[in-house]
Formats: structure tokens, sequence, C-alpha cells
């Protein structure tokens, strides 16, 4: 960028030499052509702090906004260039406003990094908006001044490479070693068949003590090879479900049948960990959907609700049309431990692994949430999240519901 940047100050240099005005009217010829071609953001302010050009990114990326500076920061370091010269370099990360976010989040279900604005009242289905999503952007900003008014500033998105190694890391740290487990295991088992075939016959106690080991290890590797098999299903539920639904006479779901569904086969694990288990869906919605995806999504809530409620407590699913009529809100109420401010910005970021771990939860790779979130957004529809530390969470499952007549396999309609 610094080169970019020497550039344009020598070209406004030379257009004012020339008696030239160098102010917005002024970003013609070779200056335009080179910002036109900086592979960065870039952002023009005039002497009154005024945004004179500016790429389209720089909006979406929340740098300006109604043809201001948006960001504190970059106004103070404008000022502060203005004044000494030279250029500035930092590190700054933004949010990307709502009516830039639901477009991008269709566009790029891949990433890890959708957000949802805070719901004040998680028992108001009316606060939850489906443009309410918000993305983390992390860029690196270099100002300079081109002249003794206008000041440029270059905004280079890092974030891809951000949210790479942020990925990478929480899957070596929580994979790699949840992974490391099964083959401890299996290593055990095998020294211990070895040490049983050394073993005299003459010597019964000792050979029902090692046998007795031999199967405390055997129950083990039953125990982790059930875990891979269960990481191995979401890994391939993962992949599944980054192919976005079409609306068909053939997919049509009921939701409160779904949601049935799934209360009875985690019943079983609610009885076990003393939690009880309601649910109810004030009037008929059908949506949709891949039946295995949404029921998948709900049992991951329901599950981490159950392992992080208290013995006692109650886990509740409500189902119920949004306002306007356009989506079914389904939400997952506990009342357990609640969830930290700092971890709800990367719960639903794949191999991601809070801090606040039981001995239910220990056992995981982190996928759960980012299943249910590429499944809702799969669905066309997102997922958010309520909570505060001793008073539980809300998750809230907000999909299209099916509106009159759709198209059929081929893509008929069924009116025609």
């Amino acid at each position: 960028m610094g080169r970019f940047m020497d550039r344009l100050c020598s070209l406004v240099g030379n257009r004012s030499t020339d008696g030239e005005q160098a102010d917005g009217g002024a970003l013609e010829g070779s200056t335009q052509a080179l910002l036109a071609l900086i592979p960065a953001a870039t952002v023009v302010v005039d002497g009154d702090d005024e945004v004179v050009r500016s790429s389209p990114d720089a909006y979406r990326l929340g740098i300006v906004s109604n043809d201001e500076i948006a960001d504190p920061k970059i106004i103070e370091a404008i000022a502060q260039v203005r004044r000494s010269g030279g250029r500035r370099t930092f590190n700054l990360t933004t949010r990307t406003p709502t009516e830039f976010a639901l477009d991008a989040a269709a566009e790029s279900r891949e990433s890890d990094d959708w957000d949802v604005d805070e719901i004040e009242d998680p028992g108001d289905a009316t606060h939850v908006q489906a443009q309410a999503v918000s993305r983390r952007n992390w860029l690196k900003v270099t100002l300079g001044r081109i002249d003794k008014s206008l000041v440029v500033v270059l905004i280079d998105d890092v974030s891809d490479s951000v949210r790479f190694v942020r990925t990478r890391d929480a899957f070596m740290t929580n994979v790699s070693e949840q992974m490391l487990k099964p083959v401890q295991a299996l290593e055990e088992l095998a020294a211990q068949l070895k040490t049983t075939s050394h073993l005299e016959e003459d010597d019964p106690d000792l050979l029902r003590s090692h046998l007795r080991s031999v199967s405390k290890d055997a129950s083990s590797v039953q125990r982790y090879s059930a875990y891979l098999g269960h990481v191995l299903k979401d890994l391939l539920l993962l992949i599944r479900a980054q192919e976005r639904i079409k609306p068909s006479r053939e997919n049509v779901l009921d939701v409160a049948e779904q949601i049935r569904t799934v209360v009875q086969d985690e019943q079983d694990g609610a009885d076990q960990a003393h939690v009880t288990l309601r649910w109810r869906c004030d009037q008929p919605l059908t949506i949709h959907g891949d039946g295995q995806q949404i029921r998948v999504a709900l049992a991951k809530l329901v599950e981490n609700a159950i392992s992080y409620s208290p013995s006692g407590s109650t886990v509740s699913l409500v189902a119920q049309a949004s306002k306007d009529g356009h989506y079914g809100i389904i939400r997952v109420v506990d009342h357990g431990q609640g969830i930290s401010k700092a971890d709800q910005g990367r719960i639903f970021e794949r191999f991601y692994r809070a801090d606040n771990q039981n001995e239910q939860t220990a056992v995981g790779i982190g996928l759960g949430l980012a299943i249910v979130k590429h499944v809702a957004l799969t669905h066309h529809g997102s997922v958010t999240v309520w909570s505060a530390p001793g008073e539980g969470s809300t998750f809230t499952l907000m999909l299209p519901l099916a509106q009159g007549p759709v198209a059929g396999p081929d893509g008929d309609n069924p009116s025609d």
C-alpha cells in the first residue's frame, strides 16, 4: 500500500504544481485511474472531512456511512495525518452494516463469522428480524495526506486470512486433542492384550485381574469408537448443509412434527439429566426443508440446553409465526449457566469451544452450533442467541414459512 500512497502523492503534487486545485473535482484522469487500480477499498476525504470519493466496499466494511467517515478511530487518524503529514497504518475491526449483511451472508455461507444483533426480550417474537445480521471485518488501514487538504484512506480487508487462522487454531486445539484420545485408548488395549498372552495359566487371580483391565480398556475403545462415528456424522452433515434448499411440493415440513420427533428422541437424555422437556407450537406452521437437517439442528440446540442446565430445571421449545407471518420462530430456552459476552461472538464458528465446559460437554470438537448456523442459512433463515451468565440462554431459529403454491420437482407449478 505504501507504493500506491507514494504514487498518489506524486500525482497530486504534480497537479498542484501546475496550478490545479486538489479537491474533489480534481480527482480525475491519472489520479482517479490509479485509485481504481488499487486492490483495496479507498476513501478520499477533503479539508472539511467530507468524503469526495469512496469505493463501494468502504460502505460494506462499515468505514463510510451516509457519505461520511463512520469510524471514530479513522476520523482521529485523519486529523493527525492532516496536522503532521506522513503516513499512518493500523489494524481495525469493524462490523458489516445490517443493510449489507443479509445478502452477503447468503452469498458466503461457508463463513463462520455471521452474528445477530442482540434481542432485548427473548420472549417477544417481533424482536427477531431477518436482517439483524452482522459480520466482523478485520482490516489493515493506511492513511496518507496527498496534499494540504486531501487525505486518502486505503483499506485492506484481511478478514479471510484472519478467519482461516482462527479456524485452523481452533481445529488444532480441539480436534487434535479429542482425536488423540481414541488412539491412546487403542494403544492401551493393544498393550493389555499383548500382556495377556504372556500370563501363566497357573495364576488365575492375576489372570482375572488382568482381564478386568482388558475389559475396561475395551469399553473405552468402544466408547471412543461411537464418539468418532458421531464426529464423522457431524462433518458429513456440515458438508451437506452447504447447498441451499429450493422450495418444492416434495419438501414441505410440519414444524410441530419436527419438534415432536426431536423431543421424543431427546427424552431419555433429559431424564438422565433430571431435566424436564416441554414444547408447544402455537399454530400450524409449515416450512420447506430437509427434515433430517432441521431435526439435527433442533437436536443440537436441545442437547446443549440439557447439558448446560442444572438438575431439576426445564428446557422449553416454543414455535410460533413472526408478526408479519413470513417466518416460523422456534426458540430453545434453558435456565442454565449462560454464555459470556466474549464467547457469544464465536460460538457459531466451526471447531470453537467456549471455556464453560462441564463433565457432560467436555468431549466434543465444536461443530454443533456451526451445524445449526449452516442449516439455518441453507434454509434461507438465521439463528440468534440471547444469553447472560447465570440467567440461561435462548437460541432462536428463524425459517421462512411455506407461502402459497410452490414448484414441483421438475419446476412445474401445481396450478398449471
